[in-house]
């Protein structure tokens, strides 16, 4: 982990929000794992205050790049859509956990949700380097079309694509879940793992199906945070391992059977232990 200063490369445009950040000077990043994330705050002066966290999309340890994707939704995203090659940006990582790494011997169900594709991407990157992108295949769903982005880069990984939409403009009409379903039962008596990124309701649904079906499974979870390194105690989560883990830095990866209905947005099955005090 490390603070640093990088500038804009590249601002690729990818329609329907959704664009890609290339930063150059991204040395410190050149190992980074898929599941990692970064914390970006532009020059833009007072307003917004606070950095925002980014799950990296890639990086090239040669050419000291890194590349995010990111949707506009705020004010802090809207101004980073509009950045030009040579704007300067603080970056702080890599930071917090990762996915387990590809194995020979399982095949991976890699599971996004719209802006939730970054970790799986990266994944299917470290899978495709080692041979193994025909053990991995990305369930990828969205609203419309529009939110499945960078496909054709993810086709020529060799990685195969199950696409879902909700309104039944690609792929099959539904929601993630019904697709993830469809690959569980064709592996059915495999070695299977699940890994996942999205909103977290479709990550609780993702994580009671691997549940069910006594699958390992794997998710990158998703709450506000000011740090990124544990301090600031605002990412705070119910675990059963222990009363409280923190996003940032004991996640964003969880081992789905830690986390799943413990947290009150899962929903909780009990009364949860007291929230975490400040420190001194």
């Amino acid at each position: 982990m490390r603070y640093f200063q990088a500038k804009v490369a590249e601002n690729r445009v990818l329609g329907g929000g959704y664009f890609v950040l290339r930063l150059a000077g991204c040395a410190s990043l050149s190992a980074a794992k898929p599941g990692q994330f970064v914390m970006i705050r532009g020059a833009w002066g007072r307003d917004p205050l606070l950095p925002r966290a980014f799950s990296l999309l890639s990086v090239a340890p040669a050419a000291g790049t890194a590349d995010v994707l990111a949707k506009t939704v705020g004010r802090g995203t809207a101004l980073l859509e509009r950045s030009l090659p040579g704007a300067e940006v603080d970056v702080l990582g890599p930071l917090g956990t990762s996915f387990p790494t590809p194995d020979p011997e399982c095949v991976d169900l890699l599971v996004a949700g719209g802006v939730g594709l970054p970790p799986l991407y990266m994944q299917g990157e470290l899978a495709a380097a080692q041979k193994l992108a025909a053990r991995s295949e990305l369930v990828y769903g969205g609203r419309g079309a529009p939110d499945l982005v960078l496909l054709r880069e993810m086709e020529n990984m060799g990685l195969a694509l199950h696409l879902t939409t909700e309104d039944g403009s690609v792929g099959m009409k539904g929601l993630v879940t019904r697709a993830l379903e469809a690959r569980l039962d064709t592996h059915r008596g495999k070695r299977v793992r699940v890994m996942g990124c999205g909103p977290n309701a479709m990550l609780w649904a993702v994580a009671r199906l691997a549940r069910e079906r006594e699958i390992p499974c794997f998710i990158s979870l998703e709450e506000q945070m000011a740090c990124g390194i544990g301090v600031c105690l605002g990412c705070a989560i119910p675990a059963r391992s222990r009363p409280y883990r923190y996003v940032c830095s004991n996640g964003p990866v969880f081992d789905a059977a830690d986390v799943l209905d413990v947290n009150p947005k899962s929903p909780a099955t009990g009364p949860l232990p007291p929230p975490p005090e400040c420190p001194a």
